[in-house]
């Protein structure tokens, strides 16, 4: 007998009879789907929902940045809750706040242990990262990184995934596009001194660019909090390179390029994922000037997740969907979205038991492209090349590291 016919108003006798409409004898099988179908429901409504961390910047000098982060993460929340959420429990979003920084990171890591989550999406930064994996690994809770390329995150230990490509991938396709594609022979590196996603970024853009043949003729740095780039901006102009690769973040980023294109610096600039945010960057100028740099997807990507990723953002922010993210939040919605996959594969949320299906994920299909993680927690995955223009990111090409 079908369950839901058995429980309809007008053809279960057990409404009937307790409605006071005219009893008659209960079927058994009538009586057992009732009584099964009372206990799952109120089962279902005792049970907590599935809590995972969201890890971003919502204060401090990455916040502008991270915040997008935030909403990403939500909408893909709110798109498993509307069809059904995970292990018939809903999903809840818990956020804390890494205040741009290592130190506050960590307090973010402590505070979502505190809170019991099973898993962490974030941070975007290698250097919060680095602070957070320590403290997660530990308390054995899963942390899929953003935008957190450094090569050492992963090796933290086994709890620690990253959803984007590494710093040593993207220099590499970095450098061979601006030695084949834009031509440079001679460039400068401009790095934030200190900082371990730009120190590392830059360091392996040096050795793939020399080893095609290429020249490194000056090696400059600048703390991250500057504002004033004039000595880099002289220091550029006299040694007039072909090329100007500054391995650095959105902000800092902005204003060496305003301040270089003020100053008459015409050759192309070109930067790492550390530029995602940058066509949004309101001291930018892109019609002064090429300025290239890789990411992690564009709406441009033909794939049915990346389509399906547009069409829900427009839903959900309408027109001007497209100019409130930026290509990096793409790897927060497949975070989340690993997470999710990882449970339900699992058949739990236990944080190990989602560790375990993490690590045996293949060829998931994510907005940036299908992931896999074997024998890693670095997914091997495109990248993307993007021209900033006077109207808008052009995709340029895809490129597959070499590594």
């Amino acid at each position: 007998m079908n369950i839901w016919s058995c429980l309809m108003f007008q053809k279960c006798s057990v409404w009937r009879s307790w409605l006071g409409s005219g009893f008659r004898p209960v079927s058994a099988a009538c009586l057992l789907a009732f009584v099964l179908f009372m206990a799952v429901t109120s089962l279902a409504q005792g049970l907590e929902p599935i809590r995972i961390g969201s890890v971003f910047a919502k204060t401090g000098a990455g916040a502008e940045e991270n915040s997008p982060n935030y909403r990403v993460v939500m909408l893909a929340v709110k798109n498993i809750n509307a069809q059904g959420g995970l292990l018939g429990r809903s999903v809840e979003v818990v956020e804390f706040d890494t205040k741009s920084s290592p130190l506050g990171a960590r307090q973010a890591a402590l505070d979502a242990v505190a809170a019991k989550v099973v898993a962490v999406i974030g941070p975007s930064w290698s250097s919060q990262a680095l602070a957070m994996g320590p403290v997660l690994q530990e308390a054995g809770i899963p942390m899929i990184g953003a935008t957190t390329t450094a090569p050492e995150v992963t090796g933290i230990g086994d709890f620690i995934f990253r959803a984007c490509y590494t710093d040593d991938s993207q220099a590499d396709a970095l450098a061979r596009f601006a030695f084949d594609d834009l031509l440079a022979r001679r460039v400068v590196v401009v790095t934030i001194a200190g900082d371990v996603y730009s120190e590392g970024l830059s360091a392996v853009f040096r050795e793939r660019f020399v080893a095609q043949g290429g020249t490194v003729d000056k090696q400059l740095r600048y703390l991250q909090n500057a504002m004033n780039f004039e000595e880099q901006v002289r220091v550029i102009g006299e040694t007039s390179p072909d090329l100007v690769f500054v391995a650095g973040y959105t902000r800092d980023s902005g204003l060496l390029l305003k301040q270089a294109r003020g100053a008459g610096l015409v050759m192309p600039f070109l930067g790492g994922d550390g530029w995602t945010a940058l066509e949004h960057y309101p001291y930018l100028d892109p019609a002064k000037g090429e300025n290239y740099y890789v990411s992690h997807w564009h709406p441009d990507l033909d794939s049915e997740a990346s389509r399906a990723f547009v069409d829900l953002l427009h839903e959900e922010f309408g027109p001007g969907a497209l100019g409130m993210i930026d290509a990096g939040n793409a790897n927060a919605y497949d975070a989340l979205g690993l997470v999710a996959d990882s449970i339900r594969r699992a058949g739990s949320a236990d944080p190990a038991a989602i560790r375990d299906a993490l690590a045996a994920t293949e060829n998931y299909p994510g907005v940036t492209g299908s992931i896999t993680f074997k024998d890693s927690r670095d997914p091997h995955k495109p990248l993307v090349v993007l021209r900033i223009t006077p109207d808008k990111v052009e995709f340029v090409k895809k490129v597959v590291p070499g590594l």
